[in-house]
């Protein structure tokens, strides 16, 4: 008997327990669910809320005095947005054009802004319009690659920060790259400086070559010299050959621009494709390739970012 009556007990008080605990999930409930009518009607008859009319009128007058000003930051990522790179065409037949030795002064800017044509600007490390022209030609729509002081043969050589000289470790040669990659934004690819005598060492073309590979980056052989290294050791690497074919403006006049111009388009017709090297800073050879690159357009003739083509 004694055991029945501890049975019951023991029954009542679960059930009691059982009642408690639903008496409090339905306090609970019933105060999470005046909290949400409430902060309803907060937001309803708030300044932002769609009855907000009742308590917070607008006056059209003041609306009308108070024209929306542009959030600057929106205005920059809107600007970048609307960056537009020139139209590069790799479609054969091609041409692809390097512009040397851009960095060390700004002269011929203008002009050079003035070519609507895909080119891309080999721009020296540690000169002192380095960073300002490589970003004024990369935001009108260029390409920007590296130009690479190199060690040149007697009796052109020279000496300058950055440069790559024979007989360099692989370490050296790594490090020396980077600090060069460190002074030029929106690098793509690289090419050499002069460099007869360092772009003829495979060894140190080897190592340049593979610094470039492990950073993205595509090279251009400048053919500086006869026996330059720059496409075997690119070659060995697996990168694609990009030979430059003739220099452009190896003598200033204008009538041996429009000439050379003329033998790439020919190239280009026979092969598919050709490169050419100018240079930045000579007077005649922006506003010439200019008036030749819609001349040779107008011939069929495309044109496209050393990147986009290989030969």
């Amino acid at each position: 008997m004694d055991d029945y009556l501890k049975v019951d007990a023991i029954t009542d008080i679960q059930k009691r327990l059982r009642r408690e605990q639903m008496l409090k999930r339905r306090k609970k409930a019933c105060v999470v669910l005046g909290l949400a009518f409430l902060l309803a009607g907060v937001f309803l008859f708030s300044s932002i809320g769609p009855l907000g009319f009742v308590f917070f009128p607008k006056s059209t007058a003041i609306l009308q005095e108070q024209p929306d000003v542009p959030d600057e930051n929106q205005a920059v990522v809107t600007a970048k947005a609307g960056l537009l790179e020139k139209d590069s065409n790799p479609a054969a037949p091609t041409i692809a054009i390097v512009v040397d030795d851009t960095g060390s002064a700004p002269a011929n800017l203008d002009k050079w802004l003035e070519v609507d044509a895909p080119l891309t600007f080999a721009t020296m490390p540690f000169t002192q319009a380095t960073h300002e022209l490589a970003e004024t030609l990369y935001e009108a729509g260029y390409r920007i690659m590296m130009h690479i002081p190199t060690e040149n043969d007697s009796p052109n050589s020279f000496s300058a920060t950055g440069q790559l000289t024979v007989g360099m470790s692989r370490e050296i040669v790594f490090a020396t790259l980077d600090d060069d990659l460190a002074q030029i934004p929106h690098v793509t690819g690289i090419n050499n400086h002069q460099g007869g005598k360092g772009c003829n060492d495979l060894s140190l073309m080897a190592f340049e070559c593979e610094w470039a590979k492990g950073r993205g980056l595509f090279v251009v052989d400048s053919d500086s010299s006869t026996a330059s290294k720059v496409s075997k050791a690119a070659n060995g690497l697996g990168m694609p050959r990009r030979l430059n074919q003739l220099f452009i403006d190896h003598q200033n006049e204008p009538d041996y621009i429009r000439s050379i111009m003329r033998r790439l388009a020919d190239i280009a017709r026979r092969n598919g494709t050709a490169i050419g090297i100018c240079h930045f800073h000579r007077p005649n050879t922006p506003t010439i390739v200019g008036e030749m690159v819609g001349v040779l357009k107008a011939e069929g003739i495309h044109f496209a970012f050393v990147e986009d083509i290989s030969n």
